[in-house]
């Protein structure tokens, strides 16, 4: 056995280090991707339009996503050829760029927490906006979001049941719920929307978390096989 070899159960750790690093290339492949399409898309600036946010925020989140994926990718890249060629300085740069995608992380989930009732103000004055003119004035992509959300959450309205007038057809219902009187939703959007965007943030806190936990797993995988390929080597020169 050479002096390069490593025990059996480093070869474990060492192949298992590989495909966790496969994945997170992949994963890499896919922010990239969406990143891509986030700034490609023409439906996606439309969105920001119809809502009077600033095209800059679109594409600030996509070129965001694009850093992240191909910043992914590299450390998936460095895993791999760490794991595979059972180099020290790769694997240690490895847990080293792994453990500032952590803190990063960390740091933009207190960032969140700080400023997320920004956030949803700036949501409820985009949809007090959107209120101010009446439906039939708006264009097509306008009324074909605005279509979209009161079909999709059962409302009416952007902070009002009174916004439109007349009415368009996505307002009206034939469901037996609560907030269906008449033939028509009762109640406004905003609240719907923000209960919506609140859903959608825990199950990306959710994912956030499941990413820094596959995070944690990889560093701590990287110093196993930085050990083990140490005190292989150590007992080899005895």
């Amino acid at each position: 056995m050479s002096s390069g070899d490593l025990s059996g159960g480093m070869k474990c750790v060492k192949y298992l280090l590989f495909f966790f690093n496969l994945i997170f290339w992949l994963a890499g492949a896919c922010l990239l991707g969406v990143g891509i399409w986030v700034l490609v898309d023409t439906g996606n600036i439309n969105m920001m339009k119809i809502a009077e946010l600033k095209t800059l925020s679109l594409y600030a989140g996509g070129y965001v996503l694009i850093g992240a994926g191909v910043i992914t990718m590299i450390v998936g890249f460095l895993g791999c050829c760490g794991a595979i060629k059972e180099n020290r300085c790769l694997l240690g740069s490895f847990f080293f760029c792994l453990l500032l995608l952590l803190c990063a992380e960390i740091g933009i989930g207190v960032y969140y927490a700080v400023k997320k009732d920004q956030f949803y103000d700036l949501v409820d004055k985009a949809m007090d906006s959107l209120a101010k003119t009446d439906y039939d004035s708006k264009d097509g992509a306008a009324k074909t979001l605005i279509n979209y959300v009161q079909n999709n959450l059962e409302c009416c309205g952007m902070n009002s049941t009174t916004n439109w007038n007349p009415q368009p057809s996505s307002c009206s219902c034939s469901t037996s719920v609560s907030h269906c009187v008449n033939g028509r939703w009762n109640r406004p959007c905003n609240a719907q929307v923000r209960a919506f965007l609140m859903r959608s943030s825990t199950i990306i806190a959710g994912v956030g978390i499941g990413i820094g936990v596959v995070m944690l797993i990889g560093m701590i995988l990287s110093c196993c096989l930085i050990r083990g390929k140490g005190e292989f080597g150590s007992s080899q020169m005895v």
